[in-house]
């Protein structure tokens, strides 16, 4: 008699190199996207003018009186004045916010330089923000060196709130790069949809996690904010960083802006200075294909 078999039958069974199955894999995934996921505010264009303080795009903008339209020189000398893209009103906001990130108050404005359309942090790129209550606010008039090109058409903002996953170089960024992250994906990618993130096509989105076209934003924000002090970067510190504002390529009968090529603009700020209400530091970044 052969008393060898019941031990390696028990053995095989309880080793502990057996690989999970394919339905084990799946909930591990699920339940790792599920700890990531986040809350983002998308919008798109409306063929209609706002009111003068809602949110919109193009037009002239609603702003505080001693507001100063943005210009500055650029590196070839010339004096540029920027033209004004986005007004979002942090009280129509609010109600999509489910995380409670934003200001309940006050305006963001995003002016962006269209002639040299600069590739990262830039004079010719401000995302602006003013607690100044949206009564105080007064419609501007475009100032007179602004080319009537960079006048741009007035659409109001339709937004919208959709909880979404991170793309591949943010899910990399934040779970580590591992052997099993390429792997991994492949399977994720396959069952976001089925989890109840579904990728989501609008014009720009406000916080969650930007869709992008080329490589991570948040380790290149850290790097650079750290300058000189890259001994205290760390991918753990670059996890600080969350998208503020996406604006995609604008392809409207009204007005088409392709940022290059079929591009995106993005804003970036570390999650504590979003908190402190702190927007000097936005970082800025414009990918296209």
């Amino acid at each position: 008699m052969d008393d060898t078999k019941p031990f390696w039958h028990l053995f095989r069974h309880n080793r502990n190199d057996e690989k999970p199955s394919e339905i084990e894999i799946e909930a591990k995934l699920k339940e790792q996207i599920q700890a990531l996921v986040r809350n983002g505010i998308f919008f798109d264009f409306e063929k209609r003018k706002a009111a003068p303080v809602q949110s919109k795009f193009g037009g002239k903008p609603a702003l505080p009186k001693k507001f100063e339209w943005p210009h500055y020189t650029d590196e070839y000398g010339e004096h540029i004045v920027l033209p004004f893209f986005l007004q979002l009103s942090c009280e129509e906001l609010s109600v999509y916010d489910t995380d409670n990130l934003l200001p309940h108050e006050g305006m963001f404005y995003l002016f962006y330089d269209l002639t040299n359309q600069p590739w990262r942090n830039s004079k010719g790129a401000k995302l602006l923000y003013t607690p100044t209550p949206i009564s105080e606010l007064v419609p501007a008039d475009f100032p007179d060196n602004l080319p009537e090109e960079h006048r741009l058409p007035e659409m109001a903002l339709k937004f919208t709130a959709h909880t979404c996953a991170p793309d591949w170089e943010d899910y990399v960024g934040m779970t580590g790069d591992d052997n099993t992250a390429y792997t991994d994906w492949d399977i994720i990618e396959r069952k976001l949809g089925k989890w109840g993130y579904p990728h989501m096509e609008s014009a720009g989105r406000i916080l969650g996690y930007a869709s992008l076209i080329q490589n991570g934003i948040a380790e290149a924000c850290e790097s650079r904010a750290q300058e000189e002090k890259q001994q205290t970067y760390s991918k753990k510190s670059a996890r600080e960083w969350i998208l503020l504002l996406q604006l995609n390529c604008i392809e409207e009968e009204e007005v088409d802006i392709p940022f290059r090529d079929c591009g995106s603009l993005y804003f970036y700020i570390r999650q504590q200075d979003l908190e402190r209400r702190d927007f000097s530091q936005i970082q800025f970044e414009l990918q296209c294909y």
